[in-house]
């Protein structure tokens, strides 16, 4: 098999199958889907849940009520066009440490985090791009979860370059920031071998919740996004050729139908 030359390799053998898979993963988005036409409208298709006919139907109690399940009933993605909402330095300090942050100790003092994460291995990292706010210079960013710090990687307005990399993000979505979130499987593949890769997808489906739920607790908007040009944000982040990219969240606006 002949490998295409614009994708960067080690000069170390492949050990691993998700390495193969990442280092021939094509763009996420064609460009076709970039364009879309009045003539060929989105359509979200129905939820399908899988039932069993013949299996005795046992009904549910009513649910508990508290503070946090009525946020986690707030929780949506917002879709139509939002108002400029800059974030602020507690806003992003919030997201971050209650996403992926060192936030509590176990009885032996070893740190850990708001997610599950095999063997505590924490194969995730955030880059958060600051967009839109009064206390954060914008620019590009890397969280440092042990120091609770961001590292900035690089100054400037990167509006347009995520116009250009996310699919559907337009003129109308007042982004004020985006946390792209990666992962270095590796870590977690010493210990577990190809479970690591599947382990870092579950924690980064975590790391997207929270992310959404302390947005829900701040009054923010926001949306996760998955369709997006995979070596375009591959090489704007410089990212290493063992560290590959698993998702992002965009911040805008406020939340989709206010606070209770």
């Amino acid at each position: 098999m002949t490998m295409p030359e614009n994708i960067p390799l080690d000069s170390d053998d492949l050990d691993y199958l998700y390495e193969l898979y990442h280092k021939n993963l094509a763009p996420l988005v064609a460009e076709s889907a970039l364009e879309p036409t009045a003539s060929t409208p989105h359509h979200a298709s129905e939820p399908v849940s899988k039932t069993y006919q013949r299996a005795e139907t046992v009904p549910l109690a009513e649910t508990a009520e508290s503070t946090f399940l009525s946020r986690l009933r707030q929780r949506a993605s917002y879709t139509d066009a939002t108002e400029r909402r800059p974030i602020t330095d507690t806003e992003l300090a919030t997201l971050l440490a209650y996403s992926y942050g060192e936030i509590r100790e176990t009885e032996g003092g070893e740190p850990r985090r708001p997610v599950a994460s095999g063997g505590a291995c924490y194969p995730l990292e955030l880059y958060p791009v600051v967009v839109d706010s009064l206390d954060v210079e914008a620019g590009m960013y890397h969280f440092n979860a042990q120091d609770g710090t961001l590292e900035r990687l690089a100054a400037g307005d990167y509006s347009e370059w995520l116009g250009t990399s996310w699919t559907w993000l337009t003129d109308t979505d007042a982004v004020s920031a985006v946390v792209v979130i990666t992962a270095a499987p590796e870590r977690a593949a010493a210990k577990y071998d190809e479970l690591g890769y599947l382990f870092a997808g579950i924690e980064t489906g975590a790391v997207i919740q929270n992310l959404q739920l302390v947005a829900t607790e701040l009054g923010i908007g926001s949306r996760p996004h998955n369709g997006l040009d995979y070596r375009a944000v591959r090489r704007k982040l410089r990212l290493r050729s063992d560290e590959y990219l698993m998702s992002s969240v965009v911040f805008a606006g406020s939340t989709p139908g206010g606070r209770e």
